[in-house]
């Protein structure tokens, strides 16, 4: 006889855990975390294209970086060019940071750059697009009534000039760039171009100096990069004594007056001691 009590409560156990792992599936979806998504094109000319990438979420402590995330790359040649190809992925590195260099057969006069984050088990998809145009800066030193000055060129991709964007010219330091002349920035004239004098009395190591001429984070073109190496600076003396026995040089430096006073005094007290203390042994057998 068949036991419909029992099978009932069969079903409803059954439904019941349907109910609590649909309720647990739920709640880990809605756990996902929301990321902020920043992506710039960058073109350094005569080396590569990248995209720069940066991620970060809203976490208990404030914004807090997306560690070691992949990220899809997808390349278009429209905005509505629904045929994206993939051409490659990258990962986070531990502030939540990522270049990406874009493969030379992506390349082209203009194009769609997609930053994917999909299928992610701590963070919701996210996208992320960077459209850009392509242009150039031409560059070059030259001496004008025997001053050094850059003179930059902005074109686009058929070589026609682009006049009203902002050039920033400086010389490369180690934390950033030092600013040429009284301007942060210089505008690009109907010629597209720029003329900067270059300070008297730059130094560098061994007389070399990299200049840059940067269009900084353009709507349209991104941010391009023109780089001009010279040896025409003054070279830097190394005056430093890091690598000598002195006082403030590092623990493997220590000076050797420093090594030798202490440890003959050191070596002098011990043996007295140990002097002692062996007359005191040789006293106590004496006695015995």
């Amino acid at each position: 006889m068949i036991n419909f009590t029992t099978i009932g409560r069969k079903i409803s156990f059954l439904m019941t855990i349907a109910v609590f792992c649909c309720f647990i599936s739920n709640s880990f979806a809605q756990d996902k975390k929301n990321m902020n998504l920043a992506v710039q094109y960058v073109k350094v000319m005569k080396e590569q294209s990248q995209l720069k990438i940066a991620a970060q979420f809203k976490g208990d402590k404030g914004f807090e970086p997306c560690k070691y995330i992949y990220f899809n790359i997808y390349k278009a040649d429209t905005i509505d060019d629904t045929k994206s190809v993939k051409i490659g992925k990258i990962l986070t590195n531990s502030i939540g940071k990522a270049l990406f260099s874009i493969p030379s057969n992506f390349i082209g006069s203009s194009g769609v750059y997609s930053v994917k984050v999909e299928n992610n088990k701590f963070f919701e998809d996210k996208e992320e697009t960077a459209i850009v145009k392509d242009a150039n800066i031409e560059a070059s030193i030259e001496k004008e009534d025997g001053v050094n000055t850059i003179k930059a060129r902005l074109t686009d991709a058929n070589n026609s000039p682009i006049a009203g964007e902002s050039l920033e010219v400086g010389l490369k330091r180690l934390f950033g760039n030092m600013p040429l002349g009284e301007e942060d920035s210089y505008e690009t004239d109907e010629d597209g171009s720029i003329s900067v004098p270059i300070d008297s009395g730059l130094t560098g190591v061994e007389g070399k100096l990299n200049f840059q001429v940067v269009l900084s984070e353009s709507d349209v073109y991104g941010t391009i990069i023109n780089n001009q190496n010279t040896n025409f600076g003054i070279p830097i003396v190394d005056k430093s004594t890091f690598n000598q026995r002195t006082m403030w040089s590092p623990p493997t430096k220590t000076p050797l007056f420093l090594w030798i006073i202490p440890n003959t005094i050191l070596i002098s007290i011990w043996s007295i001691l140990l002097f002692l203390v062996f007359n005191l042994f040789k006293i106590y057998k004496s006695k015995n």
